[in-house]
């Protein structure tokens, strides 16, 4: 009896490691970087603060946004959901840190390095951003990003919540918002912005990254359309009507005129 009790143990002990394997396997299977070795991507970096805010308690990535000229990450090899990456910072004063760093798309807290910001490829509106480890935030929409000459589909992550900040030993309340936008197709980054309100004392500060040039796609690849055009339905509509304004004011001008014009007659005939 021992022998079956302790064999069925070792079944169902089994069975479990079994079913959890499949289920693992089953979860990565959604894990894919969009991005491989050799991708590069530039970014434009700018910080601000409130004229107000004391120095001493503005956050040290607001300083180095402020004195940033431009931040390059280049990928160098994919290992799902590891991306490995070096980059390039170049600050206003002429000084360039450089390094590298990893990315995991599937736990944020593993990743190493200045530069965070990249999610699985080919997500879409009310996805989950991490899509088996911390908190369900969710895409809110995708759009259709402008560049130069064509647009790419983009999925917007906006988020705003009460912190509480401790980096100086003194425990600060704040508000953030952020507000990102990532490249559907390969997850990437193309632009963040935040804007932080603290209380006691109250300042503001804004960091805003945005993509300035990138070698992962061009006009022509995929996920990559013409520029919407100007003239839409509601574009035309509008048209529409400002011409159909101008043209009852300007009859409305003429018919004046040419009323006043014949009371001038009649008063010269008198």
């Amino acid at each position: 009896m021992t022998r079956m009790k302790t064999g069925a143990y070792i079944s169902i002990i089994l069975t479990a490691l079994l079913i959890s394997g499949i289920l693992h396997v089953a979860l990565a299977q959604d894990i894919v970087a969009g991005v491989k070795p050799g991708d590069s991507f530039t970014y434009t970096v700018t910080g601000s603060y409130s004229s107000n805010a004391p120095i001493a308690d503005v956050p040290e990535e607001v300083l180095s946004a402020e004195g940033s000229e431009f931040f390059r990450v280049t990928i160098v090899n994919v290992s799902n959901p590891v991306i490995g990456y070096t980059y390039e910072w170049r600050f206003l004063n002429g000084t360039d840190k450089t390094g590298d760093g990893v990315v995991n798309i599937e736990i944020p807290s593993e990743s190493v390095g200045p530069f965070t910001l990249v999610v699985t490829a080919n997500l879409t509106t009310n996805d989950s951003i991490h899509r088996h480890f911390g908190p369900r935030s969710t895409f809110n929409e995708t759009v259709m990003y402008a560049y130069s000459n064509y647009t790419r589909e983009t999925n917007r992550w906006l988020t705003e919540s009460a912190e509480a900040n401790n980096e100086t030993d003194v425990i600060k309340y704040r508000t953030v918002t952020r507000d990102t936008y990532f490249d559907k197709i390969t997850g990437m980054l193309v632009q963040f912005n935040e804007q932080v309100s603290y209380q006691n004392p109250a300042f503001t500060t804004e960091i805003t990254w945005k993509l300035l040039g990138q070698t992962a796609w061009t006009f022509s690849s995929a996920g990559s359309y013409p520029p919407a055009p100007f003239f839409t339905l509601p574009v035309i509509v509008a048209l529409a009507v400002v011409v159909a304004v101008v043209v009852v004011v300007a009859g409305f001008f003429v018919s004046n005129r040419r009323a006043v014009a014949r009371r001038k007659a009649l008063l010269r005939k008198k």
